[in-house]
């Protein structure tokens, strides 16, 4: 079997790397701050996307974290600025509610997989399929095997065959989907250093024809995964809103009517 292109033997060899695990420990009370530390593995050349996943679970082999609920501050930049918080929550993998504050006014989005469902005042008012490269690489990367997470990069018609060096603030990349000079193409870039994603070139679901460049700045480390704290989203080559994820709670009993995508349902108790 092949997939766009890339052998069974290399699938089989990432999803081992991504079956690394380590043993279980009691989940840390908040946020750890990622240590600033030498390259784990320095000599590791990925030849294709293939082999970036598969390196990015062996340096973060965790699966403890299966649920998270935090809060998602965004700051717009616009004249005047403004700023809006969020509550949300994920169920790893696949599935992710954004409740906008005040929760009264019942709006938000949810995720399921591929499927997106928008709310207002509690009416659904539009619906989209498409694969968010952003829950899959940030979230649902750490909770599946490495061959699950390839095959929705795959539907999201990224080009994993591709795996280049590149640059970032001054950090060494790897690139995948894109080569030199494509800054249009669904990709995503990850640090050398600490093998956890910098940054997501993808289309805008509700603007298909815009182009959503997303780069994650700072993290922070849950149950040995790498969770995002600050990223920030640019458009048109101009940086249009900067978001705070921030007072984690790790692995809540979350109500699977949390994730209907069919209505809107109070998350009272979750």
């Amino acid at each position: 079997m092949h997939v766009r292109g890339i052998p069974a033997a290399a699938l089989a060899a990432v999803a081992l790397l991504g079956a690394c695990s380590r043993a279980p420990h009691q989940a840390p009370p908040g946020p750890i701050s990622m240590p600033s530390a030498t390259p784990k593995w320095p000599n590791v050349v990925p030849r294709n996307g293939l082999e970036v996943v598969g390196w990015i679970r062996r340096t973060h082999p965790g699966r403890e974290l299966r649920a998270l609920r935090y809060t998602v501050t965004t700051e717009y930049v616009s004249s005047p600025p403004r700023a809006t918080q969020a509550v949300a929550y994920a169920s790893l993998p696949g599935k992710l509610r954004l409740e906008q504050m005040p929760t009264t006014s019942r709006t938000g989005d949810i995720r399921d997989r591929q499927r997106l469902a928008v709310f207002r005042a509690g009416r659904r008012i539009s619906t989209a399929r498409r694969v968010d490269l952003r829950t899959l690489l940030i979230f649902d990367l750490f909770a599946q095997n490495a061959d699950t997470t390839i095959m929705w990069l795959d539907s999201a018609k990224v080009r994993f065959g591709i795996a280049r060096a590149g640059e970032l603030a001054g950090r060494d990349m790897w690139v995948v989907g894109a080569t030199a000079g494509d800054d249009a193409s669904t990709q995503f870039w990850v640090d050398a250093e600490h093998w956890r994603v910098a940054r997501i070139i993808q289309r805008d679901p509700r603007d298909p024809d815009a182009v959503i460049d997303v780069r994650y700045t700072d993290y922070t480390e849950l149950l040995d995964v790498p969770v995002p704290t600050r990223i920030e989203v640019w458009r048109d080559g101009r940086l249009s809103e900067v978001q705070t994820f921030s007072d984690f709670t790790v692995n809540p009993t979350l109500p699977p009517r949390a994730f209907d995508l069919s209505r809107w349902r109070a998350m009272t108790g979750a």
